[in-house]
């Protein structure tokens, strides 16, 4: 502790400077008391007139899922004992194999005092690794170890024991979870994150994981800092557990024991002290608040923020992203506090933590509306490159809530392979991430997908042409960062001159049923085969005919509710629909399905079909009718009716439905104009009376936009995909949300 005369600031007493005299001693009570004036008067400024929080444009101390959920990640530890400073990082110019273990710039190293330093990658097994890849460590200050790894997509524990067989000044580890990410800038003080609570500016400069802080495991070094310990994080023993996650911020002193620097070197003794931030992020077990007085856990000087709010469930150390949920104030505003209420309905604490505030600005809302559109947000391109991508009605909503566009490309050599980019729902507005290629060789075209609970993707896809002899249909599952890198198993696969093609796929409980369409000089016919997921296992030794022989068209489309898929294709002449439950009557999971509520009506020509499942016993079809525009067909416990939509004709093609978290249908679809150009439009199902809105336009452009696939995606509304010319000879992907309420 610094040497003082005595400490004479009141805040009470609302002073707001000190005024030295002449011809008087210089005490050090009167220097300090005006500093402490000066941080008084910062401090309750930010923390009455701008808030607590995040800025605007800035993502400081966001709690984010670690790779995996904290397992199989790689963490560095320093094997120096007793440390009074310890440092763990990463040469990334010199490391090839870096960024694939999770470090980069924002996560390079680390630093604890009185503990040894740990250092964790954000990144999971499988690592891509490749034959000569290095890892360049540098611990303590010491010289840099070099790691050398062989060839292969590698486990964490192939990974650790590489490092652990060559380093001997860090021993390496596999995460085994409970851990997550604070999120911060990107290694830079000028971009580092920052958050305010009340008034104390917090500020970290890259990312680090919770297990990684100074005060973690670290009594020591609690102890002469005289706070709490940051305390290992585990499941609850039964049952679920809510947790809060909070941020701590407090000023210290630091004095030449610790910083010696602050001996002036041409005196030779501590002239002054310093007072320093600093902050660490703590977890309240079952807590929804944070600590306030009177509270075993609260420290007299310390600021409090929530941060997340983490669920925890028994035997579940992996922290996915579902489990966390953001409290933290942000975009910091100084206007009126009423303004909020009164142009939004919501209190002004509501809008800063990013409740009820609009996806679109009012302004452009209301210029939407008066031209007779659906307010939504601006156009986003996908994953635009050279090369024709074509949508389809493969893209889905994975297990955490992203959003993942799957297509195929032409763009790598003139050869279509299989394509995917995903929207992070915890950050729409840094767009689509594209991920590696899921194919590559020879030609891989129509694909579909599913997302399977525990977070992988599972997508199909045909192996060549139409109706090209040799093509087959065969599917890849796992991460979509890794499923590229996968093995591909075959759905259908029959002999020549058989052509298996046209995938599409939908999960009902723990199966996937995918449909092929089989295409010979003898042959075209719709297949079905049935695969469990959970242990990766084909209930149907070889796909199993569906439709009738003799199809013209391959037109299906399937959608699942309530475990079981509504099915609609074109034979032709008509539209044919049913229902597929693929569980069997009887107890053995490898017998036939059930298919019911089938039904047919005439329709020519190569239609466009969709199928928006409602419940286990309801389900509307839209197709294209192949003469008068759009119809619909929809069953109701059985019974099926068709109708006309009043306002389409022949130039409304690609139907597509879907239905919003409040229960309203939507029909989007492609309307031509000219020759060059064609406009999305949308039209709204009455909730009363089932009839439907009159078309209003959502897309228009200039030139042609067509394909449209909407989808529902939890927490973020409605959303839209579809392929445009707009900027390139060829097309390319976008998407853009639809604002159906404010």
């Amino acid at each position: 502790m610094g040497d003082f005369s005595r400490s004479t600031f009141d805040r009470v007493k609302h002073y707001v400077g000190v005024r030295l005299q002449q011809g008087v001693p210089l005490v050090d009570a009167d220097w300090n008391e005006l500093e402490d004036i000066r941080r008084f008067e910062v401090q309750a400024f930010l923390k009455w007139f701008v808030g607590d929080g995040v800025p605007a444009g800035n993502d400081g101390f966001r709690i984010a899922a670690a790779a995996g959920g904290g397992v199989n990640t790689i963490r560095l530890t320093s094997t120096t004992s007793a440390p009074a400073n310890s440092t763990v990082s990463v040469d990334l110019t010199h490391s090839t194999a870096a960024a694939v273990l999770g470090f980069t710039a924002p996560n390079q190293q680390a630093g604890r005092r009185l503990a040894p330093a740990r250092l964790t990658g954000e990144a999971t097994e499988p690592f891509p690794l490749t034959a000569g890849m290095t890892l360049v460590i540098t611990a303590d200050g010491a010289a840099p170890e070099t790691v050398t790894f062989s060839a292969g997509a590698a486990t964490a524990a192939s990974v650790v024991s590489a490092i652990n067989a060559s380093a001997t000044r860090v021993v390496a580890s596999a995460g085994a979870g409970d851990d997550f990410v604070i999120t911060g800038g990107d290694g830079t003080p000028e971009h580092a994150g920052r958050c305010l609570a009340d008034g104390r500016d917090a500020v970290q400069e890259g990312r680090s994981a919770y297990g990684s802080q100074p005060l973690y495991a670290n009594s020591a070094l609690a102890a002469a800092w005289g706070v709490p310990v940051v305390a290992p994080l585990a499941a609850p023993s039964s049952g679920t557990r809510s947790d809060l996650v909070y941020l701590d911020v407090w000023d210290r002193e630091v004095t030449s024991t610790e910083d010696g620097s602050l001996v002036d070197p041409f005196v030779g003794v501590e002239t002054s002290v310093r007072l320093k931030r600093e902050w660490a992020v703590r977890v309240r077990v079952g807590g929804t608040t944070v600590p306030v007085s009177g509270d075993g856990d609260f420290t007299a000087g310390h600021s409090y923020l929530p941060l997340a709010q983490l669920a925890r469930q028994a035997g579940a150390p992996a922290i996915l992203l579902p489990a966390l949920t953001d409290l933290r104030p942000r975009s910091l505003q100084m206007a009126p506090s009423t303004l909020a209420e009164d142009m939004l309905g919501g209190t002004a604490a509501d809008y800063r933590q990013g409740r009820n505030r609009p996806k679109v600005n009012l302004r452009d809302t209301i210029n939407a509306l008066l031209t007779g559109q659906l307010p939504a947000s601006q156009d986003i391109p996908v994953s635009p490159a050279t090369g024709l991508d074509v949508l389809n009605k493969a893209s889905v909503v994975d297990a955490n809530g992203g959003l993942v566009a799957v297509w195929q490309s032409a763009r790598s050599g003139g050869t279509n392979q299989i394509l995917a980019a995903r929207l992070d729902p915890a950050h729409p507005e840094l767009n689509f991430t594209t991920a590696p290629a899921i194919t590559s060789g020879g030609a891989h075209l129509e694909p579909a997908a599913v997302a399977l609970p525990n977070g992988d993707v599972l997508v199909a896809y045909q192996t060549g042409g139409f109706d090209q002899t040799g093509t087959d249909v065969m599917m890849k599952r796992g991460p979509l960062a890794t499923i590229g890198t996968l093995a591909e198993q075959p759905v259908a696969n029959t002999a020549n001159p058989v052509a298996d093609q046209a995938a599409r796929a939908a999960i009902a409980g723990d199966q996937v049923v995918f449909f092929t369409h089989q295409s010979s000089s003898t042959l075209k016919q719709w297949f079905y085969r049935r695969y469990r997921h959970t242990d990766n296992t084909f209930l149907d030794g070889a796909p199993v005919a569906l439709s009738a022989t003799g199809l013209t068209q391959r037109n299906l489309h399937c959608a699942v509710a309530g475990g079981v898929v509504w099915v609609a294709y074109a034979d032709g002449t008509k539209l044919q629909t049913l229902r597929f439950n693929p569980v069997p009557a009887t107890t053995n999971p490898q017998d036939p399905p059930v298919i019911d509520f089938t039904f047919n009506t005439a329709a020519t020509g190569a239609l466009d079909v969709f199928v928006l499942a409602l419940s286990a016993t309801d389900a509307l079809v839209c197709y294209d009718d192949g003469s008068a525009g759009l119809g619909i067909a929809a069953c109701s416990n059985g019974t099926w009716t068709t109708s006309h939509i009043a306002d389409s004709d022949t130039i409304d093609g690609f139907p597509t439905l879907v239905r919003d978290a409040d229960g309203t249908v939507y029909l989007v679809n492609a309307r031509l104009l000219s020759t060059s150009v064609i406009d999305l439009v949308l039209r709204r199902r009455s909730p009363i009376s089932g009839g439907w809105a009159n078309a209003q336009r959502l897309i228009t452009n200039v030139q042609i936009n067509q394909t449209p696939h909407p989808l529902l995606v939890p927490n973020l509304g409605l959303w839209l995909l579809w392929q445009s010319n707009r900027t390139n000879a060829d097309f390319d992907i976008y998407a853009k949300q639809l604002i159906t309420a404010i």
